[in-house]
């Protein structure tokens, strides 16, 4: 369930960015939320490594990725979105598809990137999406994932809003989830975590291990 203004804010974009612009003051700005995943992993990946931007809308968090010379394909179940992630990103490679079940075959990528995307999905789905996540990295592939987390004391009413006026349900579940030990659990390894923005932003990679094997049921 979400409220009103959610699906207000999609459909109007100049509130869906003015949104995005006041959440990210606490981390910077747009221009560096936008910039979390690269920064935290373009140093572990090799020059023009391929790299998947998974949920990546209309391809502003695959716009540093792009600038920043890697191969990024970027995958939506919007096509409206990917309509615009292709005028915008030319060079970046548009695949239409579920982040539960992508359409895109297994140790495709050297790392993969979800950028505030995650907390949209159920518990059971979320699950799916970091499986998929596991299934298309290479050995020793990276994800980098970007999202939510509880808020320090001075932020905890600001965040408690925000969710309110414009997340559903499936954000609260994620805030009382956590994320490192679900990683953990699926088979990721080198989990780190680092909370950012008040600790209402959490930033963590996780490398597939060197084997193929399947991840844990």
């Amino acid at each position: 369930m979400s409220s009103f203004l959610r699906p207000l804010a999609y459909r109007h974009r100049w509130i869906y960015d003015l949104v995005t612009a006041i959440s990210s003051l606490s981390v910077g700005g747009v221009a560096r939320l936008r910039r979390l995943g690269v920064d935290a992993l373009a140093d572990r990946l090799e020059p023009g490594a391929p790299v998947l931007d998974l949920c990546c809308g209309s391809g502003e968090a695959a716009a540093p990725w792009i600038a920043a010379g890697f191969q990024v394909s970027g995958l939506d179940i919007s096509p409206r979105a990917l309509e615009l992630a292709a005028v915008r990103h030319p060079s970046m490679r548009q695949v239409e598809g579920l982040a539960e079940e992508p359409p895109l075959p297994e140790a495709s990528f050297a790392a993969i990137q979800l950028s505030v995307a995650l907390h949209e999905f159920p518990r059971a789905e979320r699950d799916a999406v970091l499986r998929s996540c596991l299934r298309l990295l290479r050995p020793e592939g990276w994800l980098v994932l970007v999202d939510l987390h509880p808020a320090g004391a001075l932020l905890q009413l600001p965040q408690r809003v925000f969710c309110a006026l414009f997340e559903t349900d499936t954000a609260i579940a994620m805030l009382e989830d956590d994320l490192p030990s679900q990683l953990k659990d699926l088979g990721f390894t080198a989990v780190q975590q680092q909370l950012l923005a008040g600790r209402a932003l959490q930033r963590i990679t996780a490398q597939r291990p060197p084997s193929l094997l399947p991840p844990k049921p």
